[in-house]
């Protein structure tokens, strides 16, 4: 439900109360796909710090199931919804480095986006990301709205994409 309302974009404030409830109530028992779908429906409804903080908590007791796609989908979903979290995006940067070689150009893409977003660039993540998002580029991998997300975001922290 709380899906759909985000795709439908159904922001009538009876539904998003009950949804709210719900997501708080029912926080515990997600798995690691569904703490991401939920974060991002969550993100895309607007519904609030209080929401993302019992979502959060739940993050460390998934943290070593989490694939790359998860953790960017994570990260992503914080940014979009300006949730502002130092310990969550602490949390994620050791696991997005690990699994960078992995990514997809998209998910390298929101993740650069996601830590740009809160002007962070811990170079121990960026350093494989924009290896990882380079190798893509070789591979003309790399759709036209992901390169513009990655070169806005770099715009955002400062950094010379010529250098990177």
């Amino acid at each position: 439900v709380l899906n759909a309302a985000a795709r439908l974009q159904l922001y009538e404030p009876r539904l998003l109360e009950a949804l709210v409830a719900q997501v708080r109530a029912q926080a515990r028992s997600l798995d690691a796909q569904g703490l991401c779908v939920v974060a991002n429906a969550c993100a895309k409804l607007q519904l609030g710090a209080e929401t993302f903080q019992v979502l959060y908590t739940q993050v460390p007791r998934h943290l070593a199931r989490l694939t790359g796609r998860q953790l960017a989908m994570l990260c992503h979903a914080w940014a979009k919804a300006h949730q502002h979290n130092d310990d969550l995006f602490s949390l994620l940067a050791l696991p997005l480095a690990q699994r960078a070689s992995g990514l997809a150009p998209h998910e390298v893409a929101i993740v650069i986006y996601g830590y740009a977003h809160f002007r962070k660039v811990p170079p121990e993540l960026f350093g494989p990301l924009l290896e990882r998002f380079g190798t893509h580029i070789d591979a003309e991998a790399v759709s036209v709205a992901d390169l513009l997300m990655v070169v806005n975001a770099l715009g955002r922290v400062g950094l010379d994409v010529e250098a990177c």
